[in-house]
């Protein structure tokens, strides 16, 4: 998984790297009604966060759900 940044410009979203054709995405809208705002540390720490993930270091959910 990789995250890259983008706007809608006309309808459509525009991102700041190319994407493969085909390529499958997900979309956080980071603004808007009903929705978030993630200023720029927290868009860091997300990718991040992400980044770990996609290496497997993860954090048992046992550990997580006893606050250990």
């Amino acid at each position: 998984m990789k995250v890259i940044h983008g706007r809608v410009q006309h309808g459509q979203i525009v991102t700041d790297e190319p994407l493969p054709e085909g390529a499958e995405v997900a979309v956080i809208a980071a603004a808007g009604d009903d929705m978030f705002d993630l200023d720029e540390p927290q868009i860091a720490a997300l990718r991040e966060s992400i980044e770990e993930a996609d290496r497997g270091e993860l954090i048992p959910l046992e550990k997580v759900l006893s606050g250990q």
